[in-house]
């Protein structure tokens, strides 16, 4: 059986995964459910103690989620947010221009961010938090199985971040998203592990939140209470209602999730102008919601559309225009930030 290997600061967990890897899959990501290895399962215990202890991308998750709790945490965040000008005008910024409440789609949807301003695009609008941090590896099939290996880990950063994360898989979280890929073009926390001469590549990183810490964090880190203007619950998934959502996402869309400055932070940036009253939406893309739906054979079907991958291509061209915007607009404050994080 394939599993993901969660870790809380010592504390090892073998989560059984059924997943394929992250792609247009009846699946979603690392849809899994937690079982703490205990004492009474000593020898399975010890082989996942040895894997844990080659692995070479603990300490570097570890740090990461070090930083990021440094960071994020209003206790310590001046560490960062204090350390220049342009961080301390970033934070007000955000501190300005946004507020959460109820979203406007509805009970279900939860809280959103709001403008409490009108915003021009290519405005920084929030940063996203990390209470847990993962990647995505497949190796090839051992001598004794046919499967192949699926080799993937998460890290949480506290014991309340894992108990969090027992009861919420990252597979079924609202919250997880991809903060390193290739399509970003930056530096993962994993990048150091791998050899591009050589044709390596390294593996998506991924973040996720654990929205009972939200009191605990500084002003600035509120992206993750940002809705997709639309969805593909509670519908028949075919190839209509799949453009239709896309339609419908897109429409709503004024802003999308981008890195910035240091793996593993992300930022979000306005794609639109945003009128003071407005709720900031996203897009989280047809994946996502196909990780959701009641029938996902149905949906694996749909997924393969000519018009599906359309509009992932133009999505793609979206987030590559934010990220140039930001780069262009944000280039001293993403650079403090990356100073500001190496001093951790």
């Amino acid at each position: 059986m394939r599993s993901i290997i969660i870790i809380a600061l010592g504390t090892l967990l073998c989560i059984p995964n059924g997943a394929s890897s992250f792609a247009p899959s009846k699946h979603g990501c690392f849809r899994a459910r937690s079982i703490r290895v205990n004492s009474s399962e000593e020898s399975e215990a010890d082989t996942t103690t040895v894997t844990i202890q080659s692995n070479p991308f603990l300490p570097l998750l570890s740090d990461g989620l070090r930083r990021a709790s440094i960071a994020t945490n209003k206790a310590t965040s001046d560490q960062v947010f204090a350390s220049s000008p342009s961080l301390q005008r970033l934070r007000q910024q955000v501190k300005q221009l946004t507020k959460v409440a109820p979203s406007s789609l509805g009970e279900h949807a939860g809280n959103g961010l709001f403008a409490t301003k009108n915003i021009k695009a290519g405005t920084i609008v929030g940063l996203y938090p990390a209470q847990a941090l993962g990647y995505e590896l497949v190796a090839p099939p051992t001598d004794d199985s046919d499967e192949m290996q699926d080799l993937s880990m998460f890290i949480a950063g506290s014991n309340e971040d894992e108990l969090y994360f027992q009861a919420n898989p990252h597979g079924n979280s609202p919250y997880l998203h991809a903060t390193d890929q290739p399509l970003f073009q930056r530096q993962s926390l994993l990048s150091s592990l791998f050899d591009e001469s050589k044709d390596e590549m390294t593996p998506p990183l991924y973040l996720d939140v654990n929205p009972n810490r939200n009191s605990e964090l500084d002003e600035i880190w509120t992206s993750h209470y940002i809705n997709d203007g639309a969805s593909l619950l509670n519908t028949k998934v075919d190839g209509d209602s799949i453009e239709q959502y896309y339609v419908q996402s897109t429409k709503a869309k004024n802003c999308c999730h981008i890195p910035f400055g240091p793996s593993p932070i992300l930022a979000t940036i306005t794609t639109k102008k945003v009128k003071k009253g407005e709720e900031l939406f996203t897009s989280y893309g047809v994946v996502y919601w196909l990780g959701s739906v009641e029938d996902p054979d149905e949906a694996d079907v749909a997924v393969m559309t000519e018009k599906l991958q359309e509009q992932i291509v133009e999505s793609a061209r979206d987030l590559q225009k934010a990220m140039e915007s930001a780069s262009t607009g944000y280039s001293n404050e993403s650079s403090d930030l990356d100073q500001a994080f190496n001093n951790l």
